[in-house]
């Protein structure tokens, strides 16, 4: 699925989708390591091939098997383990605080999970269908009902972000450069499971690696690894708060491969063990 000419990428590849089914991830089974999880709602849409995953419904792990014109949808928090099978392109909305990233995650032989090859974002409305319709996502899927209701809404999802894709021109909120460093920020937020680096990161969006640090220098309040660890042990509370996890399956979701450094880590940021925090929260 190529874009016509004279079109750019995320409307022309928005604007020929149809939704016809929508599969709809929960979130109270422990997720499986190396899940996909994160605080925002995302909406996943293949465009060519096979897009496989575990997904948790009706009470258990299910495997469902994603073609174009079917979508997955993640409500903040629930997971959803992908097959990164070979000849997969795959669109993923993620609808952050203050961005709306669109990105394409394309899958190649022999290669573990692809991190996203094409980027682009828009703010994220305040007010309007997009939250109204974020809502509704969110509250079926909590309340375990409406899938009639999904591919509708879905649609209806995708054509507001289109419409948000025409407009002429977008308040100027934030110079290019913090623009571009929320747009890294998103991305970390949405690979920070993976093995990445400030290298890799930079390498995704064609800067340098100095430029990258410049950035979170000057226009943000951390540097790069620090807000890298900062997400990853967020999300490690999240963890430790919801599931009953071991320490090395939590390290692995959260992109630590070592279990002993996740919990110096952790306790450097939290002032206790991720043992402590577990038994401090669940006492709340």
């Amino acid at each position: 699925m190529c874009p016509l000419p004279n079109e750019t990428w995320p409307e022309a590849y928005l604007g020929r989708l149809r939704i016809k089914k929508v599969h709809v991830c929960g979130r109270l089974l422990h997720p499986p390591l190396y899940s996909h999880v994160v605080n925002f709602p995302r909406l996943e849409l293949p465009l060519l091939g096979c897009y496989e995953n575990k997904i948790e419904a009706g009470g258990g792990i299910v495997t469902v098997r994603l073609r174009p014109g079917s979508a997955l949808f993640a409500a903040p928090n629930c997971w959803n383990l992908p097959v990164w099978k070979s000849g997969l392109e795959l669109m993923s909305l993620l609808f952050g605080a203050r961005q709306i990233g669109i990105s394409i995650v394309t899958s190649q032989p022999h290669q573990g999970p692809q991190l996203a090859v094409k980027k682009f974002s828009v703010p994220t409305p305040r007010s309007g269908p997009v939250p109204m319709l974020l809502e509704t996502l969110t509250h079926l899927q909590a309340a375990g009902n409406g899938p009639e209701i999904f591919p509708e809404l879905a649609g209806a999802l995708i054509q507001c972000v289109q419409q948000l894709l025409r407009q002429p021109t977008l308040p100027a909120t934030a110079s290019r450069p913090q623009r571009l460093l929320e747009n890294v920020c998103v991305f970390l937020q949405n690979h920070f499971q993976y093995e990445i680096t400030r290298d890799s990161v930079a390498a995704q969006f064609g800067i340098a690696p100095n430029h990258l640090s410049r950035l979170f220098k000057t226009h943000g309040s951390m540097t790069f690894t620090n807000y890298l660890t900062h997400v990853r042990i967020d999300r490690a509370k999240h963890l430790l708060h919801n599931y009953n996890l071991k320490l090395e399956e939590i390290a692995t979701l959260c992109g630590y491969c070592d279990a002993p450094y996740f919990c110096h880590v952790f306790k450097r940021l939290a002032k206790m063990t991720p043992a402590e925090y577990r038994g401090k929260v669940r006492k709340v």
